[in-house]
């Protein structure tokens, strides 16, 4: 570390000498860890994780004893915006050996090879079917017999047949469409959606993902802000500083505490 940011760490603990408080006392007020407030007083701000939360916490150590924290994360340095994410531009996709110009010629000449030949043989052998049974149906014709009904038969055959009128055929089918049930309708269920609602007491990162996989929240939260995040459950959650994030889900309030680590809060909430 260099001497600027040694000296963060050396006016913290003087100042918080100089006003009767003990590490214990600051850790108590500040909800962290006693050796996260000996981290930031040794100036071992690595040990603290990303360098956001670092920034947060030496924030909120010199408001409380009230000091000017924008002239301490000054001699901090480092970066406090969201960090870039770099989306690689996707690589052109490979061209396919299928789809060469020549391989597509050489393919259509193979089927016109194979299917004029077979074209020209069903045509020559649909001409010699056909002659053959020109000459088979006379034959067939002289060879029946000569069938003679009796008097007595032909009496007995009725002169017509009745057939049904075209409107009652119309009533017949109109009583069976109306007769057939209904297909019953099925209606898909719409999928749920979830509202996340923050209110953020300190700087905090929040990282969101929905059921889908899909990445709906992530950014550095300023205090005093509010966000409200929809999507779709299940959610799985990363709360930076979470002991000053209030959360509700659905309007319900989510207590965070047992899910922080240190000062993160990662968890999954289904319902």
């Amino acid at each position: 570390m260099s001497e600027g940011a040694s000296s963060i760490g050396q006016a913290l603990r003087a100042a918080r000498e100089a006003q009767g408080l003990s590490v214990e006392d600051v850790a108590t007020r500040l909800r962290l860890m006693q050796r996260q407030i000996e981290a930031m007083e040794a100036d071992e701000f690595d040990s603290l994780g990303q360098p956001v939360f670092a920034r947060g916490f030496v924030r909120n150590y010199a408001k409380l004893l009230k000091l000017p924290h924008d002239t301490l994360l000054g001699r901090m340095g480092g970066d406090t915006a969201e960090p870039k994410v770099i989306v690689q531009a996707p690589s052109p996709p490979a061209r396919s050996w299928l789809s060469s110009p020549w391989l597509i010629l050489v393919l259509l000449f193979l089927v016109l090879a194979v299917a004029a030949p077979l074209g020209l043989y069903l045509w020559l052998n649909s001409d010699v079917d056909e002659a053959q049974m020109l000459q088979v149906q006379p034959a067939a014709k002289e060879a029946a017999p000569a069938v003679s009904v009796p008097a007595a038969a032909t009496a007995s055959v009725p002169a017509a047949v009745a057939r049904p009128a075209p409107e009652a055929v119309q009533q017949a089918t109109a009583a069976a469409v109306e007769a057939t049930p209904a297909a019953p309708t099925i209606h898909d269920p719409l999928p749920q959606s979830g509202v996340l609602r923050f209110d953020f007491g300190g700087e905090s990162w929040v990282e969101i993902k929905d059921g889908t996989g899909r990445m709906v929240h992530r950014q550095l939260n300023t205090p005093g802000s509010q966000v409200e995040v929809t999507g779709q459950p299940p959610f799985d959650l990363v709360v930076g500083n979470a002991a000053l994030v209030r959360m509700t889900y659905n309007g319900r309030p989510i207590d965070l505490n047992p899910y922080i680590e240190v000062t993160v809060a990662r968890f999954s909430l289904e319902e």
